[in-house]
Parts: C-alpha cells; sequence; structure tokens
C-alpha cells in the first residue's frame, strides 16, 4: 500500500456495513418465512449480521488494558510498570473525547514510564491538536515517543514539535539510563522502519544492565539478534484489527513478518517482542475480537 496516496475506507466499509444488514435481514427474514432446512440459513445470516453489528457499532468502542509480565533477567530485584500506547491515529476515526476517555485509563495504571509508540496521527498532521488529553497521562521515571509511519506522511516536525511541547521527550534514535528500587535499566527508542532512519541495533551499554527498544514496527525485529536488547515492544499492526477464533487476522498485515509478530507476545531473532493493537483504526473504522487497548508490561529487572 502506498501510505502517501492512501485514503481512509470508512465510508466504503460503512456503506457495506448497512448494505450487507439490509441483505441480512432480508436473508434471514425469508428463510424463516420459508421454514424447514432454511430456518438454518437464517439462523446463519442473522449470526452474521451481528457480528457486523458488534464489529462496527461495539467492540470499537470498548478499550481493555492488556497486561503482560516478563523477567528479562534471571533474577529481577526490580518491577518496572510500562504503559505502552501506540497507533492513535489523531484525525482518523476518532474524537478527542475518546483520548480523554484513553488518558484517563491510562493514568489509572499505576505506571512507572508512559511510551507512545508512533502514528500518533492518521494522515495529516493539524488533527495532533486531538491528542492534547494524553498530556495529563503521568509516570515518574519519565514519558517517551517515537514517530509512526503514519507521522511522516505530512508534517513530522508539527507532530514532534505538539507532542514535545506536552512535556512529553522524544527520545528518537536515542538511550537513557533509568533506575527503579536500586536498579538500572536503559531505554532505547529507534526510528520508523518506512520512512525513519532507525539505528540498529540500539545503543546498549553493557549485557548486564538490563535493556529495552521501542520501535513502531515490529519489523524491527529483524535486525537485530539475541543479546541486542532484552525486549522490543512495538505497535503498528493493530492485530489486523479483524479476527477470527483459531484463525488470526483474516487480512493482510503489513510488515514483513505479518502474522508472526501481529500482536501479543512473540519471539523473532531470540529478542522477546510484544506487539499492541493499538488505541485506534485505520482504513475502517471495525473491529472484531481484537478491541482497541492500551499495553501494560510488567517488567523484571
Amino acid at each position: 500500500m502506498n501510505w502517501r496516496t492512501s485514503r481512509s475506507l470508512g465510508p466504503v466499509s460503512d456503506a457495506l456495513t448497512v448494505a450487507l444488514a439490509v441483505i441480512g435481514v432480508f436473508v434471514a427474514w425469508k428463510s424463516f418465512y420459508a421454514g424447514g432446512a432454511w430456518s438454518i440459513v437464517g439462523w446463519v445470516f442473522l449470526f452474521g449480521l451481528l457480528l457486523i453489528v458488534w464489529g462496527v457499532f461495539a467492540e470499537p468502542r470498548r478499550l481493555a488494558a492488556r497486561k503482560y509480565r516478563i523477567a528479562i533477567v534471571p533474577h529481577p530485584e526490580a518491577w518496572v510498570r510500562i504503559v505502552f500506547m501506540s497507533d492513535m491515529h489523531a484525525g482518523g476515526f476518532r474524537k478527542r473525547s475518546w483520548y480523554r476517555r484513553v488518558a484517563l485509563e491510562a493514568n489509572s495504571l499505576g505506571a512507572d514510564l508512559v511510551i507512545w509508540g508512533g502514528d500518533m496521527v492518521a494522515e495529516r498532521a493539524e488533527p495532533i491538536e486531538d491528542l492534547k488529553p494524553l498530556a495529563s497521562v503521568t509516570a515518574h521515571l519519565g514519558r517517551y515517543f517515537v514517530l509512526g509511519n503514519h507521522d511522516y506522511l505530512d508534517d513530522p516536525a508539527l507532530v514532534r514539535r505538539t507532542v514535545a511541547e506536552w512535556g512529553i521527550t522524544d527520545l528518537t534514535n536515542g538511550s537513557v539510563a533509568l533506575h527503579k528500587d536500586g536498579r538500572a535499566f536503559e531505554l532505547t527508542v529507534i526510528d520508523d522502519c518506512w520512512h525513519g532512519r532507525p539505528i540498529v541495533p540500539p545503543f546498549r551499554s553493557s549485557k548486564n544492565v538490563p535493556h529495552v527498544t521501542i520501535s513502531h514496527e515490529p519489523d524491527a525485529a529483524l535486525d537485530l539478534k539475541e543479546g541486542d536488547t532484552d525486549l522490543l515492544l512495538s505497535g503498528h499492526t493493530h492485530g489486523g484489527q479483524i479476527r477470527l477464533p483459531f484463525i488470526g487476522s483474516i487480512v493482510k498485515i503489513p510488515s514483513i513478518l505479518g502474522r508472526k509478530a501481529d500482536e501479543g507476545k512473540k519471539v523473532v531473532n531470540g529478542v522477546p517482542v510484544i506487539v499492541s493493537e493499538g488505541v485506534a483504526e485505520t482504513d475502517i473504522r471495525s473491529r472484531l475480537f481484537c478491541p482497541p487497548e492500551i499495553m501494560v508490561v510488567d517488567v523484571g529487572i
């Protein structure tokens, strides 16, 4: 997909939803009216209609706090809670009220460290102001962000400048040493794989110091080897947005790794990777078995 010329399929999705709903109601009614074996067809269409309604109108309004716990050293002496939010897509389908809700939920999670993992905006840079409620999210070890592929489509400098004005640090291609309960660890943030200039492997002062890396795309793991970092946190994939039990995403994941690192906890090249399903949507406003999420990662150091 050419991200510089692509346009949202929201209106098309809405039209198809209405059309499918009308067809589903009509077929279900005719099938129930016919009776006999046709009733089975009616139930199938009715179930499909309920899935469509849920995916378009209900699931996108859910907000999950998806939690992980991972020790990146053999015997951790402290635990760092990272609240990770990716794929906000301001200017897409979400209003500012949604980001107020996200901020309230994030502030309730007891974060030591808050990180925004890219795609702050959908296409144009100006709607970055819709994310202003996120400036209220606090964390005593710091708040950091990196840009994603969508942030580079229009005016990345405006996105960077606006978020930095809220007191959130742009750590792109940089590292910082942090401490929790007397234990040291390092955080490195690398630039977008598609439009940025990621520095890989990420800077690491010593393999004896626990190390966490942030990248918008999980494909960053393809340039890493075991030992380059102890944990990679990413977004970008949205988990496919439309998923089915036992099958997974029914749409193509926009990355080289594809389903190998589409959501949740994976291992790539010996590196643990955790991929967020994102806070908002792109292309279509629907979700199914893949709710918007704030990712909470308790990291043992």
